[in-house]
């Protein structure tokens, strides 16, 4: 059987980032790259930039699905491999827990998962909601006609959410970044870079994701994120896979860790 694309290394509560380790595993992406065509001995990590990755400023929901036979094998291969289980936090309490930006859709989904955690029995201070300036997409958004961008979307999230009463009366940051010169959206790491400007004083924090972007986000934190601070990723599983370019986004997503990974290796 295919081996375990993310190995949980360490968890440790001395000051280093991250609080748990996840990392790819070398087999079982090599196991995946050849059966889709990518042999051995070629660069992976420029291989699947040019196959995997899409294209810049497209959207997940514009990516064309692989075919028929690799779509089962990459869902397959997908589950086989945790990309689409929950993560879950390692610690009982963290200063902060931080909703990553997305569409509308899944910032409620994570919002709604953070609330789940907390019913669990996981604590945090208070909560921060790192968003960008991005305009609304009604293709893969709701709210149109409510909200214009994904910050102002998320601020009605939270108001409008079914959360428990503690919770609720937990101080909250929205951080709202910008939209770039070139007309390019916020990223995560625009988002992460924005947090740390804000709280540049060491803290603890829960970021929230769902699968399958856990690991590349993880990634992505951890090489913005400096030692005196300690993190963890958590996000729910995939519910379902009937997205008509599911295959294409998780091949996007590995994409997106493999390069992150490797930059971080440097």
């Amino acid at each position: 059987m295919i081996r375990k694309i993310f190995v949980l290394l360490l968890c440790s509560a001395a000051f280093a980032a991250p609080i748990c380790e996840h990392r790819l595993d070398s087999d079982a992406l090599s196991a995946l790259a050849q059966t889709l065509d990518i042999p051995p001995g070629e660069d992976l990590v420029a291989a699947t930039q040019e196959r995997w990755l899409r294209k810049p400023g497209q959207e997940r929901w514009e990516m064309n699905e692989v075919s028929p036979e690799k779509r089962l094998f990459v869902l397959k291969w997908a589950e086989e491999n945790g990309l689409f289980s929950s993560w879950l936090p390692s610690e009982p309490f963290y200063d902060q827990g931080l909703i990553l930006g997305a569409t509308t859709p899944r910032m409620e989904t994570r919002l709604a998962f953070l609330a789940d955690l907390w019913k669990g029995g996981t604590r945090f201070g208070g909560i921060v909601w790192l968003t960008g300036e991005r305009s609304l997409d009604p293709r893969g958004d709701g709210l149109i006609g409510r909200a214009k961008t994904e910050s102002e979307a998320a601020r009605i999230l939270w108001e409008e959410a079914n959360l428990p009463e503690e919770m609720r009366s937990l101080p909250v940051f929205f951080i709202a970044v910008p939209m770039k010169e070139n007309g390019r959206r916020p990223n995560t790491a625009d988002t992460i870079e924005a947090w740390l400007e804000e709280f540049p004083e060491p803290c603890t924090g829960l970021f929230i994701s769902d699968q399958p972007f856990c690991g590349y986000q993880f990634a992505i934190i951890r090489s913005l994120v400096p030692d005196a601070y300690l993190f963890d990723v958590a996000g729910e599983r995939v519910r379902s896979t009937d997205h008509p370019a599911a295959g294409a986004i998780v091949l996007d997503s590995i994409a997106r860790w493999l390069y992150q990974e490797s930059i971080n290796s440097l």
